[in-house]
């Protein structure tokens, strides 16, 4: 768990977002004004977004417009339908920037970007007395639950699709293979009798989740270390007795808009020892009777 915890801080807890090219304009200036002459200026020395803030902020926005929800990037050959994504500052860095206010802890946070299109980007610092602050933060936070909302939905509507068997996940090897770089998760679990177990199944559903999402960010080595600790879960689980399902398959999305894509989803199911849902199934007796 140590280990996990460490290797979680150093890296963005987000989707990767797959065959993705950023084209962002950064502005290099400080935080922080400085006096010269009685007058205030920029100190040019602002640190730029961070690749993890950048991650984060491209994946919990779904590759879209927070504004008008247009696809910021896609590999179409029709140019009417390519278009580039900007990273923007709610509130600007520079002095006279839109929205400027001074003392910003970081500029560049998460909290404090809000992914556009070229032309809302260009509307909102133009319109500053329409798109405030508060607007702005409000239109944030409504897009990234919408983008949460329509995956989820996406995947619960191909639930009919889930395989009707799976097999039981002996190895934290085995394991991490289905998790690792997966678009969604579809979890289920036997009915819960009391708050204790309620806890720790939602934790180990919450940290198979954790594991997938930073898999595709690591180095082998890390891998190997993660294959371990999931192998301890494993060992975990059976000793409070669950045993735990699953596998990883291709499904086919259909979103709201009408599109369609597909992505990989990563089916896990605990059950407990003595569910009546379980058949065993002896693969050397069937070996030796062909």
């Amino acid at each position: 768990m140590t280990f996990f915890l460490n290797l979680f801080n150093k890296l963005a807890f987000a989707y990767c977002v797959a065959k993705l090219k950023l084209v962002a304009s950064i502005s290099v200036t400080n935080a922080k004004p400085r006096t010269v002459s009685g007058k205030l200026t920029e100190n040019p020395e602002r640190m730029a977004i961070t690749d993890k803030t950048r991650k984060n902020l491209w994946a919990k926005s779904g590759n879209r417009c927070s504004i008008c929800k247009i696809e910021l990037f896609n590999n179409e050959k029709n140019k009417d339908e390519f278009n580039i994504g900007e990273e923007c500052h709610i509130i600007s860095g520079k002095l006279n920037g839109p929205r400027y206010k001074e003392n910003l802890k970081d500029y560049d946070d998460f909290g404090n970007l809000i992914l556009l299109c070229r032309n809302h980007h260009k509307e909102i610092d133009e319109l500053t007395e329409t798109y405030t602050e508060d607007l702005l933060r409000y239109m944030k936070l409504n897009h990234e639950n919408w983008v949460k909302t329509t995956i989820n939905n996406a995947i619960n509507k191909e639930k009919e699709n889930k395989p009707k068997f799976l097999t039981r996940i002996t190895s934290g090897k085995e394991l991490l293979n289905i998790i690792s770089d997966c678009h969604g998760y579809r979890n289920d679990y036997d009915e819960i009798e009391n708050e204790e177990d309620a806890k720790y199944i939602g934790s180990v559903f919450q940290e198979l989740s954790d594991y997938g999402d930073i898999s595709g960010m690591v180095e082998a080595y890390d891998k190997v270390q993660m294959g371990f600790q999931l192998n301890e879960l494993l060992k975990e689980l059976d000793e409070k007795g669950y045993f735990i399902f699953g596998e990883k398959g291709i499904e086919k999305m259909k979103f709201s808009n009408g599109e369609s894509d597909n992505w990989k989803v990563a089916t896990l199911i605990i059950k407990k020892k003595e569910s009546i849902e379980i058949i065993k199934f002896d693969l050397d007796e069937q070996k030796a009777s062909h």
